[in-house]
């Protein structure tokens, strides 16, 4: 943000430097062109006259060329209080009647040099002038319209610059905001890395406590395995479903072994919906709750049912367990750092398009159900 507010003041005074460079050679290009024209008249030269040289026959708007840099001046001194709008107002009035004071001195200076009068006239030709109607008030109204269109350009310049400082502190706090709600995404997922971590460490020394070593090893092979995976994509917020689906298969082989032939797992997958985006790391919260809180508290439970299927503009996926019913007890609800983070990451990701609901399928079982947008993933 400071390299380019210092970038554009830089800009800014090179801009200048090159006007007021352009202002001082036109200035000396036509001083210089009118007095090599009006030589012969200046050096009284035989039957030269100043009726005859460009003083006299231009028009007295090449004065404006002269002017220029202190209109410039004046209106950016005004600037400075312009809070005091009154103040200003005067004052932009009283250089409008001096400027037009100076176009009629210079238009009487020239009908004294045209014929041949002393100076000591000039109050004279000025006072005939104005009994003639020859004074012109064009250059107040010239002068004053230049000011305002100074004004509006440079009011203009503010609010452009506004603009583009807005949509800077916009873009900064966009990308701010991103990288917060990636920090807090990635901290919410690198929590479910140690917690699902403890929990098959827990099913191993289970498995050693009741001398089954040798299903212990596989269980440990089946960790290092899934471990690889999941930090490979440990920096991916998000992933496909089909990604994710192989990332539950790995997971139920570990389970299979500690449940060795009670746990059956079927997918109802619809194929249109593999590519489809989603959080990295959703499912497999919801499995592991399905297998703590049902599988495991009803030795007659054996299904889990994985289902993923397209409504409309939703996808719909679902974990299904024929394990005991939901508790009761609001707080028992309240089932563990897994489900907890898959809601805050859903928030975060979707606001209110997403949702995450647990609920009871009579006559037995639990269905956890995310609904979510269907968006297709962009990589190939």
């Amino acid at each position: 943000m400071k390299h380019s507010t210092g970038s554009g003041t830089e800009a800014g005074w090179r801009n200048a430097r090159w006007g007021w460079g352009l202002w001082l050679v036109g200035t000396i290009a036509l001083v210089a062109f009118l007095w090599w024209d009006a030589r012969a008249w200046l050096q009284d030269a035989p039957q030269a006259t100043f009726r005859t040289t460009k003083l006299n026959l231009w028009p007295l708007e090449i004065l404006w060329w002269l002017f220029v840099p202190a209109i410039l001046l004046v209106q950016r001194s005004l600037t400075r209080v312009d809070r005091h709008w009154p103040w200003a107002l005067g004052l932009h009035g009283l250089l409008a009647a001096v400027i037009t004071g100076l176009f009629i001195i210079a238009q009487a200076g020239r009908l004294l040099l045209v014929n041949h009068l002393p100076v000591s006239f000039l109050p004279v030709v000025v006072d005939d002038m104005r009994w003639l109607g020859e004074w012109s008030y064009l250059p107040a109204l010239i002068y004053l319209a230049v000011i305002l269109a100074l004004y509006a350009f440079g009011y203009y310049r503010e609010w452009r610059a506004g603009q583009r400082l807005t949509h800077q502190l916009q873009v900064a706090n966009a990308q701010l905001e991103t990288r917060l709600v990636r920090a807090s995404l990635d901290a919410l997922k690198m929590q479910l890395h140690p917690h699902f971590l403890f929990n098959t460490l827990n099913s191993i020394t289970s498995l050693i406590r009741n001398n089954r070593t040798r299903e212990a090893e596989d269980i440990v092979a089946g960790l290092g395995g899934l471990l690889r995976r999941s930090l490979d994509h440990r920096q991916e917020a998000m992933d496909t479903l089909e990604h994710e689906l192989d990332f539950l298969r790995r997971y139920f082989e570990i389970e299979s072994i500690r449940f060795q032939d009670r746990l059956k797992v079927e997918y109802e997958i619809d194929p249109k919906c593999l590519r489809a985006e989603v959080p990295s790391l959703l499912l497999q919260p919801l499995a592991e709750n399905a297998m703590k809180h049902g599988i495991s508290k009803d030795p007659a439970a054996r299904l889990l049912r994985i289902s993923a299927a397209r409504d409309g503009t939703r996808l719909v996926l679902t974990v299904y367990n024929d394990g005991p019913p939901l508790p009761k007890d609001e707080a028992a609800l309240n089932l563990g750092i897994g489900l907890q983070n898959s809601h805050a990451r859903l928030l975060m990701l979707y606001g209110d398009e997403a949702r995450l609901r647990l609920r009871d399928t009579p006559p037995h079982g639990v269905r956890a159900e995310i609904i979510l947008p269907f968006r297709p993933s962009p990589s190939p």
